[in-house]
């Protein structure tokens, strides 16, 4: 549970916040590849790593319990103790990418400490797994914290999930674009077509696809908060006679489509539904159809020990979320339906783009969030998921892709 003031520091450091510093800084000891400053509150500095390595990051420690709350609580203790501004620095991204470089290190020793704080974590999670009851109350948590808050970051169209950026000189509104128009292409879009999103967001792609391609669409979403806006933008742009918004949920959905997309909307589905969601997609489209997905995704590598954890977006960002792995999805797609997946594109580098983009708007934007009602603690939580999400796809623990799967009589 996150404290509920914001730094405050105890009076002196007790003994038991003494044995954890030694034991953070013996493994910070282990650093490879990367430099760590570690600047205290009395102005003493510790420098740990490699002076010559190109990845340096710095770290104000300004809590003498900031050490033994890490060594504690782990990985999710360190974001909560950056809410409550027990550490601070001067780029969030820059530290996250030396721990991410260094995991195998961090995580002996997060194996063998706060263990019982981890058990506790990995039960509240897996209350929180997506069935239908609880799929509602989880997209809610995040999508229906106002429409507000993502108009301060987000582009024009209110694209939430990662651009693809052609060149340096494109912007995040041609990221976006540029991430709509490839997933159409993709698709082969056509007139003639009737194209089924699972996962409406605001609805941009839903009107990209209509108003560009001219196909029919159906798009479905379980936000509220989002199936009001796409509501209002579908009849603003006039193309209520060519898209169908739904407020249900993927499983309750039927007919059969001739394409499909699902932009993250993966991610929300949860390990235990993968199978279910895979099913379902070949259910819904024709024998001749193709399927575009794009998903967030963890290195294989990983997948075991991140499947057996909860990390600090599960518990604070998005309850119930959980990410495949390339190989374990392709291998769910195989093993449970007749779709052969023709095409992959890797666009984890384009996500750290737009996570920087997103999060140099969301700065620009204090006062405002301030006159809508979020607290300083919110503030420091959403810029520290910014910057942990874009520190881990910059050193590839996490990616996307988008992916292009096709039913049995499908012809190019």
């Amino acid at each position: 549970m996150l404290r509920s003031d914001i730094n405050q520091q105890p009076a002196k450091v007790t003994p038991m916040q003494n044995v954890a510093r030694k034991v953070i800084f013996k493994v910070l000891e282990q650093l490879n590849d990367v430099g760590l400053t570690i600047i205290e509150r009395e102005g003493e500095t510790y420098f740990f790593g490699d002076k010559q390595a190109e990845l340096q990051a710095q770290l104000s420690v300004n809590h003498s319990g900031f050490y033994k709350r890490l060594l504690s609580g782990g990985s999710i203790a360190a974001g909560e103790a950056y809410i409550d501004a027990w550490w601070d620095s001067p780029d969030i991204t820059k530290v996250v990418q030396v721990l991410a470089r260094n995991l195998p290190t961090l995580d002996r020793l997060e194996a063998k400490t706060g263990w019982m704080t981890r058990i506790g974590e990995v039960l509240s999670h897996k209350l929180r797994r997506n069935n239908k009851d609880n799929a509602r109350d989880n997209i809610s948590a995040h999508y229906d914290l106002g429409n507000a808050l993502y108009e301060t970051f987000l582009d024009q169209e209110m694209l939430y999930s990662s651009g693809i950026y052609n060149s340096e000189q494109d912007c995040l509104a041609d990221a976006q674009f540029n991430k709509m128009d490839r997933l159409c292409k993709q698709l082969n879009l056509s007139k003639d077509d009737h194209l089924l999103e699972i996962g409406t967001g605001w609805g941009a792609l839903a009107i990209h696809a209509a108003k560009h391609y001219g196909c029919q669409v159906t798009t479905t979403t379980i936000s509220k908060e989002q199936h009001l806006w796409a509501k209002d933008r579908i009849e603003q742009e006039g193309l209520s006679d060519k898209v169908t918004l739904l407020l249900d949920d993927y499983r309750d959905l039927t007919g059969e489509y001739d394409k499909v997309v699902s932009v993250e909307m993966v991610e929300a589905v949860g390990k235990e539904y993968l199978t279910t969601y895979i099913k379902k997609c070949q259910s819904l489209l024709k024998p001749t159809g193709l399927l575009a997905i794009q998903a967030i995704t963890i290195v294989d590598q990983r997948y075991e020990s991140y499947s057996r954890g909860v990390d600090f977006i599960q518990k604070h960002i998005f309850p119930g979320g959980f990410l495949p792995s390339v190989t374990v999805f392709a291998n769910q797609m195989t093993k449970h339906s007749d779709f052969v997946i023709r095409d992959m594109k890797d666009i984890g580098l384009d996500y750290a783009q737009t996570l920087s983009d997103w999060h140099q708007a969301f700065n620009q934007q204090t006062s405002r969030l301030h006159e809508l009602g979020y607290d300083e603690r919110f503030i420091r939580m959403w810029r520290y998921y910014f910057c942990y999400c874009e520190g881990g796809f910059l050193e590839r623990s996490i990616s996307t892709i988008q992916l292009v799967a096709s039913r049995p009589q499908w012809r190019s």
